[in-house]
């Protein structure tokens, strides 16, 4: 069963990071505002993450090798075809991309989801945002190897193993991109959303009660101006990280309080289905989508091309999740081989 917050939410972490892109394409800097408003919307979808692990499995065991390949067909399919895409746009038109570069070895470790570290320094695959991809993977493996526990050991286990994991990073300084990638404070994000999923499935009245909406709203609001209050020096730190991912768990909270009295929003519902499809092709839309209205129309207001690329975008993504994402998904999913052994079972 869908929970309308989360669904809600997961539009909003979407919606974020486009916002963002859309005003941090056309410029030649890093803008404090955009580039934090990107970074929350990422925490927010690493920690409905770590809740839907722990909803969607449930409160004792389950099979590893089904959760595993229930997460691939997920996340792979539309990855790739997305990676493919930019790699042949960056040996086609690389005066597209900003600082995208094709090759090979680029190519397969992007595929593969294994960091490496660019020219310019920066950890990510061909597809630029696919670096969350390889963080979601390193999670649902990780989760999946502790499928005989129960859920509150295995939200322990998980949660005590990235803890490790952040403190090796803080004393051993890595030179080497996956090392270095997979000790980063980051991984406590699912931790804070696997707590929260583990307080759900228990009924916990902290995120039950509908009074205490407004409480969480506040909390949220009050950590949101915390961080954007941080010193513009540094965009991004560990402190930020922080303050946005508390942020994003009281909006996480919030919802679930207020879950029993939300409207459904067709349109809410169709945006957070679209997410994923949204997060990995916006960037692509917003270059072109700003290249077609600058060669169109004559010299137009920033506006203009912000406010369209952002529509486009998100417009777009919906029939890519539609006609592509969600069939491709269940056409996997049907073949794959417990599909025919459940089939068996029954007609047996």
């Amino acid at each position: 069963m869908r929970i309308l917050s989360i669904q809600y939410l997961r539009a909003v972490a979407a919606l974020l990071v486009v916002v963002a892109h859309a005003f941090l394409h056309p410029i030649d800097y890093v803008d404090v505002t955009y580039r934090r408003m990107g970074s929350f919307g990422v925490l927010l979808f690493f920690v409905i993450s770590g809740f839907i692990m722990v909803y969607t499995t449930g409160d004792g065991r389950f099979r590893p090798g089904r959760f595993l390949r229930r997460r691939l067909e997920r996340i792979v399919p539309l990855y790739w075809l997305v990676t493919i895409g930019v790699a042949i746009l960056a040996v086609v038109a690389p005066s597209v991309l900003k600082n995208t570069t094709f090759s090979w070895e680029q190519l397969v470790k992007s595929l593969l989801f294994i960091p490496y570290l660019r020219e310019n320094g920066e950890t990510v695959p061909l597809m630029k945002l696919g670096w969350t991809l390889n963080y979601e993977l390193f999670f649902y493996i990780l989760f999946a190897a502790c499928a005989p526990l129960t859920a509150r050991m295995r939200v322990a286990t998980v949660t005590a193993f990235f803890i490790a994991l952040t403190v090796i990073g803080e004393v051993v300084h890595f030179t080497s991109a996956i090392p270095r990638f997979y000790t980063e404070e980051l991984l406590l994000t699912f931790c804070v959303g696997m707590g929260i999923g583990l307080m759900y499935l228990h009924a916990a009245p902290i995120i039950r009660m509908t009074k205490l909406a407004p409480l969480w709203a506040v909390t949220a609001a009050v950590f949101i101006a915390l961080a954007y209050a941080m010193p513009p020096a540094q965009p991004l730190s560990w402190r930020t990280d922080a303050l946005f991912t508390i942020a994003s768990a009281a909006l996480i909270m919030m919802g679930l309080c207020l879950e029993e009295r939300l409207p459904v929003s067709r349109t809410g519902l169709t945006l957070g289905d679209a997410s994923y499809a949204m997060y990995l092709t916006h960037m692509y839309l917003v270059a072109g989508s700003i290249i077609v209205i600058r060669k169109l129309l004559p010299p137009t207001d920033a506006w203009l091309e912000i406010v369209s690329s952002i529509v486009l975008s998100t417009l777009f993504a919906i029939p890519v999740h539609h006609y592509i994402e969600r069939p491709i998904s269940r056409r996997l999913h049907r073949f794959a081989p417990w599909a025919h052994w459940r089939r068996s079972a029954s007609a047996a």
